[in-house]
């Protein structure tokens, strides 16, 4: 005797457990694909921010280099070896990074650029939640 449908079965499970992974992995590449777009994203708005920065830091070293105030909170201090002007300010950079500069203006009307890089200016927070064993039971 043959019993018949037995084929059938078979590929109708095989059918549904293909159908199952399709979905699952097309659920998997889009979720992948939506925080990729919104990395990419934030990337561009922190690009975007620390150019902003960049720009309003050159703008602020070229008055300076004039010999104009400028609308900025600029530290200045005279070095007395060769009496030149230092001069450092932040720029906020979007998020919680900052650009920070660091210029001497010379006697000739000459500057140099000490340093120009960017650093984080958000406040630390300890975390004291990890309890360490003091040996005893």
């Amino acid at each position: 005797m043959r019993r018949g449908g037995s084929v059938s079965g078979a590929v109708s499970l095989v059918m549904i457990f293909c159908v199952l992974c399709l979905v699952v992995f097309s659920t998997l590449t889009y979720v992948t694909a939506d925080r990729e777009r919104q990395l990419a994203e934030l990337g561009a708005e922190r690009a975007a921010a620390y150019y902003a920065a960049d720009a309003e830091a050159t703008r602020i070293v070229a008055a300076l280099a004039r010999g104009e105030e400028p609308d900025a909170e600029v530290t200045q201090e005279i070095n007395w070896e060769d009496d030149s002007v230092l001069y450092s300010f932040r720029v906020p950079a979007g998020g919680e990074q900052e650009l920070s500069v660091r210029m001497r203006l010379n006697l000739d009307g000459t500057y140099d650029i000490l340093s120009w890089s960017t650093a984080y200016a958000g406040d630390w927070e300890t975390n004291d939640s990890i309890d360490i064993w003091d040996g005893d039971f």
